[in-house]
């Protein structure tokens, strides 16, 4: 009878430690299983040899930093993204975003950050002149190897801190990208860099939009402007290493936009100008410009003369400046420049 007590104290002893081991291995596998599902690639197919055959699908069921991958084919759905996730194509030019959406509805709304789209041709064949093919609503968004075509906004972007990188727009009734920014609400410090913009209305069109980055791309037969910065507030902006050329309109356009630096871009035949400056627009630089024409390199119009306008230009090729004597001023030897094309013209 004393025995009893003891090996009933030792039994639960021995129930204890074993069904604490049982949690402590249960919530080890628990936790292996979180991480591999955080780095898990899901395969796409539309032919049913993946893990699923619609995108959205994929998505909805997966969790936060997973990789979907979408084999080869044509997928006519709206994809929305609310997770932080990588959305791969398996080859850009045959994995094929084709929805007709709502009127001016998008194909892709992005709606997380830090989600990283990759590999995909992007078109949105819905009436509308706001029909995207993708919409940009949260920041941290890289978009990379893409062809957006065919749809009147190929990009629209609503947030800051966004890269769009080595991707190629053509068909784009209004914009290729749109930077939209307002008063309220800021669309800044994005960057656009190897991109080539061809026969779209505007190749990038910047609203309320500053401290953005746009380099080493090619604009070229646009129907309109190649890069179009209006409304206003679009200030301290960098566009390097660009060429534009045979835009319908204007190369560049500037309204109320001040701050903002050309370097080293080649701008020509662009059939209304090149660079053109308006509506209160200041200490706007350009340097290391080469222009092949004698059409205007830079051209401020709809602007009181004043004394604090200025937009300095800088070692350009061909011609400066042309048509605005009263409101620009010319630093240093490039006046000279200046005054020998006024006298070629004429």
């Amino acid at each position: 009878m004393k025995g009893k007590p003891i090996r009933t104290t030792l039994l639960l002893t021995i129930l204890f430690l074993a069904s604490e081991i049982t949690i402590a291995g249960n919530t080890q596998a628990e936790h292996i299983i979180s991480t591999n599902n955080e780095n898990q690639i899901i395969t796409v197919d539309k032919n049913g040899e993946g893990d699923y055959t619609t995108i959205q699908e994929a998505i909805n069921n997966t969790l936060e930093g997973s990789t979907i991958y979408v084999k080869t084919g044509t997928y006519n759905e709206i994809i929305i993204i609310k997770k932080n996730i990588n959305l791969i194509g398996e080859d850009k030019d045959k994995t094929i975003i084709n929805p007709i959406s709502g009127k001016n509805k998008y194909a892709i709304r992005v709606g997380a950050p830090e989600v990283k789209i990759s590999k995909l041709s992007i078109t949105n064949g819905a009436p509308g002149l706001y029909t995207t093919g993708i919409y940009v609503s949260a920041s941290n968004t890289e978009i990379e190897d893409c062809n957006i075509y065919d749809t009147p906004i190929g990009i629209a972007v609503w947030t800051s801190n966004n890269n769009i990188n080595n991707c190629n727009f053509w068909g784009c009734k209004d914009e290729g990208i749109a930077f939209l920014g307002s008063t309220n609400s800021k669309c800044d410090n994005n960057k656009v860099t190897s991109c080539t913009f061809y026969k779209n209305c505007d190749g990038i069109e910047l609203q309320y939009s500053s401290n953005n980055i746009i380099a080493n791309c090619e604009f070229c037969e646009n129907t309109h402007t190649g890069i179009n910065a209006i409304a206003s507030s679009n200030n301290k902006n960098t566009i390097s290493n660009c060429t534009i050329y045979n835009s319908q309109v204007n190369g560049i356009y500037l309204s109320s936009s001040s701050d903002n630096q050309i370097i080293d871009c080649t701008i020509s035949d662009n059939k209304d100008g090149n660079i053109i400056t308006t509506k209160n627009s200041y200490n706007n630089e350009i340097k290391n410009t080469k222009s092949n024409t004698y059409k205007t390199e830079l051209t401020t119009e709809e602007n009181p003369a004043s004394s604090k306008q200025q937009n300095n230009i800088r070692k350009n090729t061909k011609n400066g400046i042309l048509n605005a004597i009263s409101n620009i001023k010319i630093n240093n030897y490039d006046i000279l420049l200046f005054y020998m094309h006024i006298a070629m013209f004429f």
